[in-house]
Order: structure tokens, then C-alpha cells, then sequence
């Protein structure tokens, strides 16, 4: 039975480091979606932004940076669509690693009022023994 328990306690440990791995990687994956967001949104504010053009060179140029800025967002977007499925798939795993990790927790702690009885049961074993030579001393004297 302790070795059950022993086994089951490694085994738990296992899993909660397994949760906590997977918070990390959620937290970094939340992390990457959010710098994404902000470089879409910090581009097209760059988009929005004019400068006097006298010059057909300088109206070229700003169509060509605009024309830069929007693939780049679209870029961005794209990157942020991938970011954000492993962010989901991530999460259904983390789910799922709390699931186990809960499972084991309650095998455990069932294991461990079950080895809690049975100690009990056999103190007291030992205490109605002891008691019993006792008794027999007595009806001896």
C-alpha cells in the first residue's frame, strides 16, 4: 500500500509539473497573440499618417510604404490567426492536464485514508491485544 502511494505521489508530481509547464506555455502564447495585436495596430496607424507630397516621386514613394505597410499587416494578421489556434490548442491541453492532474489527486487521496484506516485498525488491534493481556494478568492475580 505505501508503495502504491509513493508511486501515485511521484506520479502527481509529474502531472502538476506538467500543468505548470503548460500554464507557462499559455502565458507566453497569450503573451505572443498580444505583441501581435499591437504591431497590427501600430501599423495601421502608420497607415493613417500623411506627409505633404509636392513631388510625384514623394506621392510614389508614400503609395509604396503604404502599399509595404498594409502586407505587412496582412502579415501580421496571418501570424496572429496561427498564434492564436496554438493558443487554443494549448489551452484544450492544459485542460486536459488539470483533468489527470485532478484525477491522480483524488486516487491519492483515497489511497491515503484507505493506508490512514488500516493503520488505525490495526493500532487499535494491537491496543485490544494489549488490553486483553492485561485483563488476563488481572484475572490471574
Amino acid at each position: 500500500m505505501k508503495e502504491q502511494i509513493n508511486t501515485l505521489s511521484r506520479l502527481a508530481l509529474l502531472r502538476g509539473n506538467k500543468v505548470q509547464e503548460l500554464m507557462g506555455r499559455v502565458n507566453y502564447q497569450q503573451n505572443l497573440c498580444q505583441r501581435y495585436r499591437n504591431n497590427i495596430e501600430g501599423l495601421s496607424r502608420l497607415c493613417g499618417y500623411t506627409a505633404p507630397m509636392t513631388t510625384p516621386l514623394q506621392r510614389d514613394n508614400q503609395q509604396r510604404y503604404k502599399l509595404t505597410l498594409h502586407r505587412m499587416i496582412e502579415l501580421q494578421r496571418r501570424e496572429l490567426a496561427v498564434a492564436e489556434q496554438a493558443l487554443n490548442r494549448i489551452r484544450g491541453e492544459l485542460t486536459s492536464a488539470m483533468r489527470n492532474e485532478k484525477v491522480i489527486s483524488q486516487v491519492l487521496d483515497g489511497k491515503l485514508r484507505e493506508w490512514q484506516h488500516l493503520l488505525a485498525s490495526q493500532e487499535q488491534k494491537i491496543q485490544d491485544g494489549l488490553a486483553a493481556q492485561a485483563w488476563w494478568r488481572a484475572q490471574a492475580l
